[in-house]
């Protein structure tokens, strides 16, 4: 009896080894005919402090989109993406705007009119993204038929529902927009697979409008249980602000991101970006600073 105590003591303790050292092979792996809501939430802050003088922009962005896995093969998968749900508020000392596609504006400014006109006509329509196992965005393709609608759309407003919808468009709607979310959320996984407590690095460039931006991102996995990895993230970001703005900005980028082993699905991420420095614009020198929450959540649709 007491030698079978010993034989089960030493197979479980080679079993939890095993497990501990299991190695893991992650990739943007999803099946075909599924469909996922892809949620994010984004709040942001800039900041600019010029002359003793303080500007506070503050954004909060949810964008809900149904993600429908077309077609795959060995090299990419095919999925075509249309937007559900957005609200859009932005709020500064001399003005304020917002739209919800969910609950209406009882009494819009012209503003606000603008928004529902630019976010209301992309409610409903869709894109296509060829995305590699790796996470990276090979190809998009109807976007610019959104954007051209978009313009459309707010032409009664002359230029400044030109300048508008250039705006949303770059930030949040147009092809590199789309496709820099995208990376930023599906571009994580290691080349090869990696056990516990092993981390590696991918580094990244986005560009959108006339603002670029370099992430290095060391990934560690930090846990595997119920077939779900836990991720850590850890990034170093240089931002040129564009817009008429000289300079650069740095800081960090932290959070965790929690990815379904099977499918390489990031069910759901919380990050958190803090990057300032000094920018001059037209000779005058100004500080600046910008923190952003984005928070995903990514589950099969019912």
């Amino acid at each position: 009896m007491k030698m079978k105590r010993i034989a089960i003591l030493n197979l479980l303790i080679m079993s939890s080894l095993f497990i501990a050292t299991a190695q893991v092979k992650l990739s943007f792996n999803p099946k075909e005919d599924i469909k996922y809501e892809y949620l994010t939430e984004i709040q942001q802050t800039i900041e600019q402090t010029a002359m003793g003088r303080n500007l506070q922009i503050k954004e909060d962005v949810t964008m809900k989109q149904l993600a429908s896995i077309k077609s795959k093969n060995v090299k990419e998968t095919e999925v075509q993406f249309s937007h559900q749900d957005f609200s859009y508020n932005l709020s500064a000392p001399m003005m304020k705007m917002g739209y919800d596609s969910k609950k209406p504006n009882i009494n819009p400014s012209e503003l606000d009119r603008m928004l529902e006109k630019i976010f209301g006509d992309v409610i409903g329509k869709s894109f296509t993204l060829s995305i590699a196992s790796n996470g990276s965005v090979n190809s998009v393709s109807g976007i610019g038929t959104i954007s051209e609608s978009i313009t459309q759309a707010v032409s009664v407003h002359g230029q400044m529902g030109e300048h508008l919808s250039t705006s949303m468009t770059d930030q949040w709607l147009g092809e590199e927009a789309i496709k820099g979310m995208v990376e930023q959320s599906l571009h994580i996984y290691p080349s090869d697979a990696v056990n516990v407590g092993e981390s590696w690095t991918l580094e990244s460039d986005y560009g959108i409008s006339n603002k670029k931006s370099t992430i290095k991102t060391k990934y560690t996995l930090k846990d595997v249980k119920n077939d779900a990895a836990t991720i850590t993230v850890e990034a170093t970001v240089i931002l040129d602000p564009g817009g008429g703005l000289e300079g650069v900005l740095t800081g960090t980028q932290n959070g965790s991101i929690l990815v379904d082993i099977k499918t390489g699905i990031p069910v759901s991420s919380d990050l958190k970006l803090t990057i300032n420095g000094d920018v001059e614009q037209q000779n005058m020198k100004m500080q600046m600073s910008i923190t952003a929450n984005t928070k995903t959540l990514i589950k099969e649709a019912e």
